[in-house]
């Protein structure tokens, strides 16, 4: 048979047979094992796909940073190389895997760009939260892309490739492009104006739908997610069974991407996740809860107990000042958590109220009080630099708040013998896709690292306060992938093949991406994206802002929401 006709299954089967099966897949997580072991939604889109009979599942990471340049990377359970599977799907979490990406892809000698592959390439596809966000810088490289909550359709898009593979590339990737989510970028044009900036974006197919509409999980509540991979000496989290108690958060804050992309919130019900903990505590002594909005579950004190009851401990993930109070951190301490992350995000009242943040000074400083009087003596906090509206007493105000709470948790902790300590970590403002500072821009880098060195006079000599600041660097890096167009694929092209970075963030069109506002009515890259939350929406959210003015909350899930757009059954 003619090797550029045969499938790749085809050819992997003469070594490794994989009994019944008629396509194989290979998940993709582009960071270290470490990171996508710990990634419930990686883990439920491999459980996902493994379901079919007919379709065998097998996983990779990014090779190790000691492995050889030249070393091919190969798949965990069957050692497969990546080439020699059908399908090759990254589940994306960050925006700075996108570069790894491409590392992956060539290492195992697949063709980086998408109109470069043969029919007898691996067809190659991405999800996952960066991707439901912007997928365009990866438009070159990828055939095509899952908007949304993959595991509803993911049997369909795969069960048409499966049953369409002796046909050309082409063919079977028009087939699936009107399949609900499904994003196939060859199937769209995009215009620029003399500055570089996108104008107008067509299709190139008569049947490529205008807009693509983010795959949403209506049966969620009955079923959550939770961890299905059993491989602890993998994970970040050792000895803990991870669960997530919801998807999205109502708050608004307005730099904020999960609490838009993921509307309305979604609680998993009590009687789902009490199953889940009774289950993961049969394997493993304590129960990682994860999600945006841990604290915002309406049972989450019945859960806390039932946890304690059984004998388990807990770990949660960022928790809100507003929902924590002494009872809440009393059942904390009893499950054996004796860390707890909160975010204020801005130094002042003032730059929360812009950010949709009202929350007081005062409220932080008890919440640690509180905190401290139950135990729980190490305390985690995130802050913000270069938001929109920031002046330099923001900035000088992190380090006094900080030092606040600082004070409160050693005299609050003084009846346990031991001073705990305030970890504070300082990042820059990355503006998101679907948020209302969407058309923000990312800090100038004078300014950004001048605000840090601010900080580190101001807390590196401070007891019990250990601060921690990244890079404005990297995380000029990361606006340029979260907002860009299809031309920072070039760039990250250049930066694979060893130009440096910095050269190309200070390149003109670099700069015309990720420090520069955009103009209301501007055509955004992720434009075509339905997440449900209006634009006219977001952009009254970004008006807001301007004059301060907070927006309440989103209410509980009913029928429709006006106020930021959503109908059809999504949020309230």
């Amino acid at each position: 048979m003619d090797k550029k006709k045969e499938t790749s299954f085809e050819r992997v089967r003469k070594r490794r047979p994989v009994a019944g099966a008629e396509f194989a897949v290979c998940l993709i997580y582009p960071n270290r094992r470490a990171v996508g072991m710990s990634n419930l939604g990686f883990q439920k889109i491999y459980a996902a796909i493994n379901a079919p009979n007919k379709i065998f599942c097998d996983i990779a990471f990014r090779p190790d940073e000691k492995a050889d340049e030249k070393t091919s990377p190969a798949s965990v359970e069957r050692n497969m190389p990546l080439g020699d599977f059908d399908l090759l799907a990254f589940s994306i979490t960050f925006e700075m895997d996108a570069l790894n990406i491409l590392e992956i892809l060539n290492r195992a000698s697949v063709p980086l760009r998408r109109a470069e592959r043969e029919n007898s390439d691996p067809i190659v596809c991405a999800g996952g939260v960066a991707i439901m966000l912007n997928p365009e810088p990866l438009s070159d490289f990828i055939d095509f892309f899952v908007i949304g909550e993959g595991e509803v359709f993911v049997h369909c898009w795969l069960e048409s490739l499966a049953e369409s593979q002796g046909e050309t590339r082409e063919a079977r990737l028009e087939k699936i492009s009107s399949m609900p989510g499904i994003y196939v970028p060859s199937l769209y044009g995009v215009e620029y104006d003399e500055k570089g900036i996108l104008k107008k974006r067509t299709a190139n197919n008569k049947g490529a739908p205008e807009t693509i509409k983010r795959i949403y999980n209506r049966d969620y509540r009955e079923t959550g997610t939770a961890q299905c991979i059993d491989q602890q000496d993998d994970s970040i989290f050792k000895e803990t069974f991870l669960l997530e108690t919801g998807k999205g958060c109502g708050q608004g804050c307005r730099f904020c991407a999960a609490g838009f992309v993921y509307r309305h919130v979604r609680h998993v019900k009590t009687s789902v996740l009490k199953k889940q903990i009774s289950s993961g505590l049969k394997k493993y002594k304590r129960i990682g809860l994860v999600g945006s909005a841990v604290s915002e579950h309406p049972a989450i004190n019945d859960i806390y107990d039932y946890i304690l009851g059984l004998g388990g401990e807990v770990t949660v993930s960022s928790l809100r000042v507003e929902y924590l109070d002494k009872a809440m951190l009393r059942s904390l301490y009893e499950c054996g958590c004796r860390s707890i992350t909160i975010a204020p995000e801005a130094g002042t009242e003032r730059l929360r109220r812009i950010i949709n943040k009202n929350v007081t000074d005062k409220r932080i400083i008890e919440t640690v009080s509180l905190a401290a009087g139950a135990g729980i003596l190490n305390i985690k906090v995130y802050f913000l630099i270069g938001l929109p509206g920031e002046t330099e007493r923001d900035v000088t105000a992190i380090a006094e708040l900080v030092k606040k709470m600082r004070d409160a948790l050693v005299e609050n902790s003084k009846p346990f013998g031991r001073a705990g300590r305030i970890n504070v970590s300082v990042n820059p403002f990355v503006p998101k896709p679907h948020t209302p500072f969407q058309w923000e821009c990312f800090g100038t880098m004078r300014e950004l690292k001048k605000n840090f060195k601010i900080l580190r006079r101001s807390l590196g000599g401070e007891q019990n306060v250990k601060l921690k600041t990244g890079s404005v660097k990297n995380f000029s890096v990361q606006a340029l992938l979260s907002v860009g167009t299809r031309r920072v694929g070039g760039m990250l092209l250049d930066a694979l093949r060893g130009k440096s970075w910095s050269d190309i963030l200070r390149m003109p069109e670099a700069i015309s991406v990720y420090a520069r506002r955009k103009d209301k009515d501007e055509v955004l890259p992720w434009d075509f994206i339905d997440n449900t939350v209006t634009k006219k929406y977001l952009w009254k959210e970004y008006e807001n802002s301007r004059v301060e003015k907070t927006t309440l909350p989103c209410p509980a899930p009913r029928t429709g929401c006006r106020r930021c757009g959503i109908f059809e059954g999504i949020c309230t």
